[in-house]
């Protein structure tokens, strides 16, 4: 199995499941995750936080309401306490530890939702020797900078943060060369008004040597022109629609 870095430099394209394949199934639930590497997916896109006693949980929001229905903070509960919580009546929400062990030919693609999580994590890719068959992304920089500048004794795949997206992007309206250490530029289409993937900021972005995946597209037509201007991988919820659209491009 090659590492994250090489899958994205040897790769044509490559599909995300963001959150696992949650148009089938409740978002970063075990079954999510089960039906999109079912499908060929081998990338899986999910967040993380930490329990009070350091486990780490796929898990996207600050709180259980949308998912659980309950107003707690996940982060101020033990692991006890998240291991009873159910999804949707049915699902439990999965430790990260458990994925990595139920994919093992598979990809993960992580954001740190807080810093609570960072030494867990950190320590957790260690323990489990995930190194290399992981990417780091994050909103915060810093916590971004902080998780990859500490895996021991390996330079993990890695995105960008906001600040650096808009240092990236800043750089471009000066079509200025620049030197960047991150593995791929992990994008959505317009942040913040400005349109960040373009035919012209994508050539850009390929002449610093990145390769440019899009979050997070659920419209065949939007996949399609993302694929005509040339991004080079797409994160969606739609696992089943993606795939069709690849398909038909000859890119599956």
């Amino acid at each position: 199995m090659i590492s994250f870095t090489d899958l994205v430099r040897q790769s044509r394209f490559l599909p995300y499941a963001h959150r696992g394949a949650s148009k089938l199934a409740p978002e970063n639930t075990l079954a999510a995750f089960q039906f999109a590497y079912d499908l060929g997916f081998k990338i899986i896109e999910t967040d993380v936080r930490c329990s009070t006693d350091g486990i780490v949980y796929a898990f996207h929001d600050d709180t259980l309401q949308r998912m659980v229905g309950d107003v707690r903070k996940i982060e101020d509960l033990t692991s006890h306490q998240i291991d009873e919580l159910r999804i949707d009546g049915e699902h439990s929400i999965p430790k990260l530890r458990n994925l990595y062990e139920a994919f093992p030919q598979a990809y993960f693609n992580l954001d740190a939702k807080s810093w609570n999580c960072v030494e867990p994590l950190i320590a957790l890719v260690d323990r489990v020797s995930a190194k290399e068959r992981t990417c780091f992304g994050s909103f915060s920089q810093a916590r971004l900078d902080a998780i990859t500048g500490r895996i021991s004794g390996y330079t993990p795949a890695r995105s960008f943060g906001t600040r650096g997206t808009l240092g990236l992007y800043l750089n471009y309206l000066l079509n200025r060369s620049i030197s960047v250490n991150q593995t791929c530029a992990q994008l959505p289409v317009k942040r913040y008004g400005v349109t960040l993937v373009n035919s012209g900021t994508l050539s850009y972005y390929r002449s610093l040597g990145l390769k440019t995946y899009v979050w997070t597209v659920n419209d065949a037509e939007e996949m399609q022109r993302l694929i005509d201007i040339g991004v080079d991988g797409i994160m969606t919820d739609d696992c089943v629609l993606l795939k069709s659209v690849l398909q038909q491009n000859g890119l599956w």
